[in-house]
């Protein structure tokens, strides 16, 4: 290698730092791994569920509906009641590590559980196949988007339980 390449390395590597830019929170990665990723997968889980408990459904419209839900939840509604009880930075991009308010997290985490019930409730109805299924799969529905969301809550509580107070 020879020496102008390792000094435009170098300057390359040297950027982020000069311009004080980090790499974002591990809140941040987590929430964007779960935007692209994660929630295909989640959606896919609840409809399989759905199909072991006998509710023959449209995959593609729980995982619509998972997606609609994740973005107006995390991205939204989460915020805005974390904000309520303090927490002004849900995502602690600005939040020094053992400040972060875990009663904020918790609060938002909650009202965003509530909204997903409700605003994936629409897809969900629409994907039962059987229309005379819909009202006996609601209890099913309930109890896989439960189990989805306590999963997600405690993954992300453990990204940011060390850091906060």
């Amino acid at each position: 290698m020879n020496n102008n390449k390792l000094k435009t390395i170098i300057f390359l590597s040297l950027i982020p730092s000069l311009a004080m830019a980090n790499a974002g929170s591990p809140m941040m990665w987590f929430g964007i791994l779960h935007s692209l990723v994660l929630n295909l997968l989640i959606g896919i889980y609840e409809s399989e569920y759905l199909e072991k408990k006998e509710i023959p459904n449209k995959m593609w419209l729980i995982v619509i509906g998972n997606y609609f839900s994740m973005i107006v939840g995390l991205y939204f509604i989460a915020p805005y009641f974390s904000s309520i009880t303090g927490n002004i930075d849900f995502w602690g991009g600005k939040t020094r590590f053992g400040d972060y308010n875990l009663t904020g997290f918790i609060f938002g985490m909650l009202a965003s559980f509530i909204s997903t019930l409700i605003l994936e409730f629409p897809f969900y109805y629409l994907s039962v196949k059987n229309k005379t299924k819909r009202k006996n799969g609601v209890g099913k529905y309930i109890f896989a988007n439960t189990i989805s969301n306590t999963v997600m809550f405690l993954i992300y509580l453990m990204i940011i339980f060390r850091g906060s107070k």
